[in-house]
């Protein structure tokens, strides 16, 4: 919707939040006397600056994906791919580290997970079609016309 309205591109978003975010990291390093230090970590452990800037690039990514799957399918679907995600790490991670799980928490995660599919369902059967969102969206001049029928 904010996209819509204010028509700014993911990447246009993507470059505010963080340069803002940046810019605010950046303050309060100064502000704390801690920028020196850090700065010196970074170029005394070569490890720890290419870790930094593959993480980077990965929160990049992923973060153009999320705007993109906001922008064009809605928040609700975001949400339950990243409950879906969830789902998935908690049981990778059992099963990676050999941990059991209870029937509980089996019940629990199923739960979640199909709750957050009867939402995704139910929001998608509730989405207007293009022709009613173009009509809500017109100018209030030309729904008038329509309405005395001058238009078709």
């Amino acid at each position: 919707e904010m996209t819509v309205e204010h028509r700014t591109s993911r990447c246009n978003q993507m470059l505010y939040v963080n340069l803002f975010s940046t810019v605010i990291s950046s303050l309060l390093l100064i502000l704390s006397g801690q920028a020196g230090t850090a700065a010196a970590f970074l170029f005394d452990h070569h490890d720890f600056a290419i870790d930094t800037a593959v993480l980077s690039g990965a929160a990049v990514a992923s973060q153009y994906f999320i705007y993109a799957q906001v922008q064009d399918f809605g928040a609700v679907t975001m949400a339950a791919t990243m409950n879906l995600r969830q789902v998935c790490s908690i049981i990778g991670s059992y099963a990676l580290y050999g941990h059991s799980i209870t029937q509980l928490q089996m019940t629990g995660l199923g739960l979640v997970f199909f709750a957050l599919i009867y939402k995704a369902l139910a929001n998608y059967k509730e989405t207007p079609s293009s022709a009613e969102k173009a009509a809500i969206c017109q100018a209030p001049e030309d729904a008038l016309e329509k309405v005395k029928g001058g238009g078709a």
